[in-house]
C-alpha cells in the first residue's frame, strides 16, 4: 500500500475519533446540564457549601450513632475526599469534617434535620453511583452522599426509599 495513501487514511480514522470524542463530551455535558432536577421536577438552583450550611445547621453535639468515617461527599461544588464523618440520629444527618492532622480546617459539624433534606436523584461522585440530596425549602445547598451510605440510610428508615 502507499505510504500516502496509508497516512491519509490515519488522519481520517483520528480525525472520526476526534469527531465521535467531541459528540460524547458534548452529550455528557448537556445531558449533567439538564440532569439537576428535585423530585417534584423543579430545577435545583445553584447551591451554596458548607459555609450556608453551617450558618444555619451548626451543632456541637456529637452523633447519637456514627456510620461512617473518612466518608466522600460533596457539598455544593465543593467535593470533600475521604474526609467526612457521617451521623445519624432520629432527628437529623450530622456530617463533620476530619482531614487528618488538620482537624476541621474551620468548618462546624453540621446536624441537617429530615425534614430538610429532600431528594434531587440519582447522580455520581467519583464515578461512582451517588445521590443528590437538597437541602432547605427553599434550597440552601446540595449535599451529594455515595450510593452505599444513601441505601443505608433508606434502610434505617431516615431517607424515603
Amino acid at each position: 500500500m502507499d505510504p500516502v495513501l496509508l497516512a491519509m487514511l490515519v488522519d481520517g480514522a483520528v480525525f472520526l475519533l476526534f469527531v465521535v470524542g467531541v459528540v460524547w463530551l458534548l452529550k455528557r455535558l448537556r445531558r449533567r446540564a439538564t440532569e439537576g432536577r428535585a423530585s417534584d421536577g423543579l430545577a435545583i438552583p445553584p447551591s451554596g457549601g458548607w459555609t450556608e450550611l453551617a450558618a444555619r445547621f451548626a451543632t456541637d453535639l456529637p452523633p447519637p450513632r456514627l456510620l461512617a468515617e473518612r466518608v466522600s461527599v460533596m457539598v455544593g461544588p465543593v467535593a470533600w475526599k475521604n474526609c467526612v464523618a457521617v451521623g445519624v440520629g432520629p432527628d437529623a444527618l450530622f456530617l463533620a469534617v476530619e482531614v487528618p492532622l488538620l482537624g476541621a480546617m474551620g468548618k462546624r459539624p453540621l446536624k441537617i434535620p429530615w425534614s430538610e433534606i429532600g431528594d434531587g436523584g440519582p447522580t455520581t461522585l467519583y464515578w461512582k453511583a451517588a445521590r443528590l440530596l437538597v437541602v432547605g425549602r427553599p434550597t440552601l445547598a446540595t449535599v451529594t452522599l455515595p450510593g452505599a451510605l444513601r441505601d443505608e440510610l433508606v434502610r434505617l428508615g431516615h431517607l424515603a426509599g
